[in-house]
């Protein structure tokens, strides 16, 4: 499923490209940068939960079909995705909704994990920002053998036009991997995840079959 695919996803919600200090007075701390790719990473905890969330910021010169098109490709995610080994997509629920199974890998001796997300999207019709948001689904996909099943994530990926084939991409994250991690390794994961998965867009928009991509479902600014 790639560009010329109908993308299926869906989710209301208009945020704006949220600038240093008020993410600062929303509890965001910023983590990780790359200059390079105008990428930053930022944390910040989560009211009974053991784990962080994360949100990487960045913009990238693309249409937004092109995007999206790149984001709902579910067979390409381990060529981008931070530490993903096997994704694919389960069920089309409608023309904006997908259930997606995706497995990760862990080091040593962290088990690997798998998940199974649900997501949607929503593109405003007056500001053309899409938002998709995802959460964890887990009993819609049966257990696989040598995984540990994360059972409550929740995440989203926001595009805003900026104009001048602009887009703000935010993506945001708050797994809770489930089992035994150890304390390095889970922090590292909260940050690597979005710098990582933001680097590989960068990377694979380029690439012509999503570079060139537009679909019937997203209305570009």
């Amino acid at each position: 499923m790639h560009g010329s695919a109908v993308f299926r996803w869906v989710l209301a919600g208009m945020l704006v490209f949220w600038s240093p200090p008020l993410l600062a007075e929303q509890g965001w701390e910023k983590a990780a940068e790359d200059a390079d790719r105008q990428i930053v990473v930022y944390t910040r905890s989560v009211e009974g939960s053991p784990f962080k969330a994360s949100r990487g910021v960045t913009t990238v010169e693309a249409a937004l079909g092109a995007i999206v098109s790149l984001v709902s490709d579910a067979d390409s995610y381990s060529e981008w995705m931070y530490n993903i080994k096997r994704s694919m997509l389960l069920e089309q629920v409608s023309r904006l909704e997908n259930i997606i199974y995706i497995a990760q890998r862990f080091p040593w001796p962290v088990t690997d994990r798998d998940m199974v997300v649900y997501a949607k999207l929503h593109q405003d019709p007056d500001s053309k920002q899409i938002v998709i948001t995802m959460k964890a689904v887990p009993g819609a996909y049966p257990e696989q053998d040598g995984h540990v099943r994360v059972t409550r994530m929740t995440g989203k990926w926001q595009l805003t036009p900026k104009g001048g084939n602009q887009v703000a991409v935010i993506y945001e994250l708050h797994p809770d991997p489930g089992g035994y991690i150890p304390t390095r390794i889970a922090n590292a994961y909260i940050v690597d995840t979005p710098l990582h998965t933001l680097r590989g867009l960068h990377r694979m928009i380029r690439e012509p079959k999503y570079r060139d991509a537009r679909l019937d479902t997203v209305m570009e600014p």
